[in-house]
């Protein structure tokens, strides 16, 4: 059989090419925009025992998520396996692990769970939350009992929030926080409705601006800062 008549002089020609093409692939490539998604949040309103966090501000940005409350503050970064828990009165903080929130919740609240069963989801259902375009998914417990999931995809699904809201949730109804886990995009409002609590706003969107000019002071611990070896030594 012929030999090919390729050469090694048509090689340079043709890595060239595919240089070329993967730069033009790399520069077509949508570039995430830095981003400040604030958000409020109730704990308080169906928890009587968690009144002393009064509302909870929240600040979602690229690179992690921080809580500023009257009593303590946190925030933590992408991919960490802790929260940074902050006592700006007692200027001391501590780290706690993601999974530990669980229980630290569940002492917390115990007696005041909301339900124990694992809820269908219906939806997704289209609408807006503010000027954003949303959707709804809905927990139902009955005929007259849901949760309702308002999330949007403007930003990409924050891992950080949702793996610490998991975490929280799962402190109060493992089944409830399973079934917020299978439910997409980023909640920009929950609402409660049942017996006790009808629509009662857990959550609630306040801004979303594309710029994350705070990002860096918001994760990070302030200044003359000491270590508390416990949370337990904040947690008062």
């Amino acid at each position: 059989m012929p030999r090919s008549k390729t050469t090694t002089k048509g090689r340079p020609v043709a890595a060239a090419l595919f240089l070329l093409s993967l730069a033009f692939s790399l520069q077509a490539a949508p570039k995430l925009k830095p981003y400040d998604l604030e958000l409020e949040a109730y704990p308080a309103a169906p928890f009587p025992s968690l009144g002393r966090f009064g509302t909870v501000t929240l600040h979602l940005y690229p690179g992690g998520v921080r809580a500023d409350s009257f009593w303590l503050n946190a925030f933590s970064r992408k991919g960490a396996k802790t929260v940074t828990v902050m006592n700006p009165v007692m200027r001391m903080y501590t780290d706690v692990p993601i999974p530990e929130i669980t229980s630290i919740v569940a002492k917390a609240t115990r007696g005041e769970e909301i339900e124990t069963t694992a809820p269908p989801i219906v939806g997704p259902t289209s609408g807006k939350v503010g000027a954003l375009r949303a959707s709804r998914y809905r927990l139902v417990y009955g005929p007259a009992a849901w949760i309702d999931v308002w999330t949007i995809a403007e930003i990409p699904e924050h891992a950080q929030f949702r793996a610490v809201v998991h975490s929280l949730v799962a402190g109060i109804s493992a089944s409830t926080a399973k079934a917020v886990r299978a439910v997409p995009g980023t909640p920009v409002y929950i609402e409660l409705n049942f017996r006790r609590f009808h629509k009662v706003p857990l959550l609630r969107l306040k801004s979303l601006t594309w710029s994350n000019g705070g990002e860096a002071d918001a994760m990070k611990v302030g200044s003359y800062y000491l270590r508390a070896p416990l949370l337990d030594a904040i947690w008062r």
